[in-house]
């Protein structure tokens, strides 16, 4: 099986978070056998860039590829271009449900292409009822339980505080800071030492760290798809409390010391309190590593051979 993949988000020296995740199956596909061949441009500077990569894209389809596999709606209007092999479009979240424009785009995408969507809600926002749901996969090797005292101290953190995590950047109004706040403000009635920490700033090897030494992450977005942020927790037997959004209900459901909440300070520091009571269960690791590269590649790669298949039917 020989794929291109075609993505508008991937790591760069300057920007190793960029895409990590699109980078983490091209890794985890390539681990199972699947020849992966990259074709990454950056277009939030200059938008000519979508248009020089469809030509790319045209020229590259003749190297014997079974297929092109873009991530996100906009790197699938660049590949449906071509009509010689067939697509598959991941979309990741805010290009399904969030930004109108990118979402009209989405919409003809996802009638042209494979469709495959993380949540089965941003499936939906799109119309696509019996479309494919793969979710997110994460390194469960890298992210993985650490003792909260000893990440504490690598970090340089006090031993004795209690720490609650917003996982993103700040100034991004998707994640809804304001709302993270207002229940810290809450929390901080009976617990005044509890401190935030917002996830900017760190390394990767840095986020695990994070990710083991804080008691509990708050999700608090107002659009999200599979967000890895909440599997990473997991991994690390960190109870996590959200908003429902994305596949977030299903991650959550059933897990000690986890609650999805309505999107009110209160209700969201009464799951926080509980979560805060739970320790670190280590069913959080087991339901996380569900999600693991290879059983996600695997996924993937059932879903390329039957569109593989399909494409070869109709070509013959």
């Amino acid at each position: 099986m020989k794929v291109l993949t075609v993505t508008n988000m991937y790591p760069t020296e300057e920007e190793p978070w960029f895409g990590s995740f699109v980078a983490y199956q091209v890794q985890s596909l390539r681990a199972a056998g699947v020849e992966m061949q990259v074709l990454s441009f950056d277009g939030r500077a200059r938008r000519i860039e979508y248009a020089n990569a469809a030509r790319r894209v045209r020229e590259l389809v003749h190297d014997g590829f079974d297929l092109v596999h873009a991530h996100y709606g906009l790197s699938g209007a660049v590949a449906m271009l071509q009509r010689r092999i067939p697509v598959v479009t991941t979309f990741w979240g805010s290009d399904a449900s969030y930004v109108p424009w990118q979402q009209r785009v989405s919409w003809i995408v996802a009638r042209v292409t494979h469709p495959v969507f993380v949540a089965a809600a941003n499936a939906l926002s799109l119309g696509c009822r019996n479309a494919t749901v793969i979710p997110s996969a994460i390194d469960c090797d890298l992210f993985r339980p650490v003792g909260r005292l000893e990440a504490r101290a690598r970090l340089d953190w006090s031993p004795e505080q209690r720490y609650i995590l917003f996982p993103g950047a700040p100034n991004n109004p998707v994640k809804r800071r304001e709302l993270f706040d207002a229940t810290v403000g809450e929390l901080r009635r009976d617990l005044p030492e509890l401190r935030p920490i917002y996830l900017e700033g760190f390394s990767r090897e840095e986020v695990v760290l994070v990710m083991n030494a804080v008691d509990v992450m708050l999700l608090t977005s107002a659009s999200e798809g599979s967000p890895l942020a909440v599997k990473e927790a997991l991994a690390c037997s960190t109870p996590v409390v959200s908003v429902a959004v994305g596949d977030v209900p299903e991650t959550l459901s059933g897990l000690p010391g986890c609650a999805v909440a309505p999107p009110d300070p209160v209700a969201l520091a009464a799951g926080v309190t509980k979560a805060l009571a739970a320790g670190r269960p280590a069913e959080l690791r087991e339901r996380a590593c569900e999600f693991s590269g290879p059983r996600i590649a695997a996924r993937v790669i059932d879903l390329y051979e039957r569109v593989a298949a399909e494409g070869r039917r109709e070509a013959a």
